[in-house]
């Protein structure tokens, strides 16, 4: 119980940060976090 929830903040902080540098780099941000995600659920 308490991992997932800590993941969940993770995913939350790291939202933010690509949001961040999506201005910058929306394309490399875009696609990496993507990818994540993807990943991310498939783990889970």
């Amino acid at each position: 119980g308490q991992t997932g929830h800590l993941q969940k903040d993770c995913k939350k902080n790291t939202a933010a940060s690509t949001s961040g540098q999506a201005d910058k780099k929306p394309g490399a941000s875009g696609r990496v976090f993507a990818i994540a995600e993807d990943h991310a659920t498939k783990t889970s």
